[in-house]
């Protein structure tokens, strides 16, 4: 996380200093800056994101004790779509030495099914959503 927030701090902080800039310039385009300001936050979320999962990966593979029976095949990398955007992460896959089964111990952590492209608060807010549009169409004034 720490790295995301100062990776802001030398390119994120210009980029939004420079859409005010240009908001500055004429006041009118709102939705210009709106749009900006919710993109460099929404990047700067989705990083934070990444970088703590992969901190947790990193851990799996320092630490031996916490992994007993697998071993590192390889990283790769993959993306998850969350209500504040895609995460994209790298994650390490293991082969247990017994079964031969392999896995991303990553993932059974943080209780992804694998295959899964959205994560859980997704399918809520497309349920919420779904809820509240049929309600709201439901409901004549």
């Amino acid at each position: 996380m720490i790295n995301s927030i100062q990776h802001f701090q030398q390119d994120g902080v210009k980029r939004l200093i420079k859409i005010f800039e240009e908001y500055g310039k004429d006041i009118t385009k709102m939705a210009e800056m709106v749009y900006g300001v919710t993109k460099e936050v929404t990047n700067l979320g989705c990083s934070m994101i990444a970088e703590e999962w992969e901190s947790y990966d990193e851990i799996l593979r320092k630490r031996k004790d916490l992994r007993k029976g697998w071993y590192i095949v390889r990283k790769d990398e993959t993306t998850i779509t969350t209500s504040l955007g895609d995460v994209t992460y790298n994650r390490t896959l293991f082969k247990n030495t017994k079964t031969g089964n392999s896995c991303y111990l990553l993932d059974k952590l943080l209780e992804i099914e694998p295959h899964t492209r959205m994560s859980e608060d997704v399918v809520a807010r497309m349920l919420e959503e779904a809820v509240d549009s049929t309600y709201r169409s439901s409901v004549s004034i």
